[in-house]
């Protein structure tokens, strides 16, 4: 396990990593009515080829050649290592930090934004999931303050200085990022 983040961007950048790793834990987007795996796997009947495929040519026995498509399917999921179990929950426990569970949500739904690959959080749709009564812009200043909240309390810093980082992105205890 890595040092603990000093700055607002690590944080951020750790918090992104950890959905990759959510994603490729066994279970994770399991349907609860098919037990064999997630729906979106399911591979259709051979005639009924839909999504991403290539076709090539084949020629049997007889000399005749053949127009045969063949589904392209993504790799496996690679199983998790002891080191990344327990960066994902050491990560995942930092939310912990946070008293309101509706900072939690900000938190968690702003970083899968990013994980996503998302330039930024889509904040009416944060809103929408979470069903909070604040704006979006008001949800915006929700995260960049939770997410100091969380450096400062990961530090033992008091959290009044909270409001400093978020607003400079300094370094906690003016360590060196």
């Amino acid at each position: 396990m890595t040092a603990l983040p000093v700055t607002i961007d690590q944080l951020e950048e750790r918090l992104v990593a950890v959905h990759g790793l959510w994603r490729r834990t066994p279970g994770g987007g399991a349907s609860p009515f098919a037990k064999d795996g997630p729906w979106r796997l399911m591979l259709r009947e051979v005639g009924d080829i839909l999504g991403h495929y290539s076709e090539t040519l084949i020629e049997n026995e007889a000399g005749k050649q053949l127009l045969v498509r063949k589904i392209d399917q993504r790799a496996p999921r690679t199983p998790l290592s002891v080191a990344e179990v327990g960066e994902r929950d050491a990560v995942t426990g930092w939310l912990q930090l946070l008293a309101e569970p509706l900072d939690r949500q900000v938190v968690w739904l702003a970083t899968a934004h990013k994980a996503r690959g998302e330039d930024a959080p889509q904040w009416s749709q944060i809103k929408r999931a979470t069903g909070a009564r604040q704006t979006p812009r008001s949800l915006a200043w929700r995260y960049d303050k939770a997410v100091s909240v969380m450096l400062c309390r990961m530090h033992g810093v008091p959290v009044r200085h909270a409001k400093a980082v978020a607003a400079g992105g300094v370094a906690v205890l003016g360590r060196a990022a």
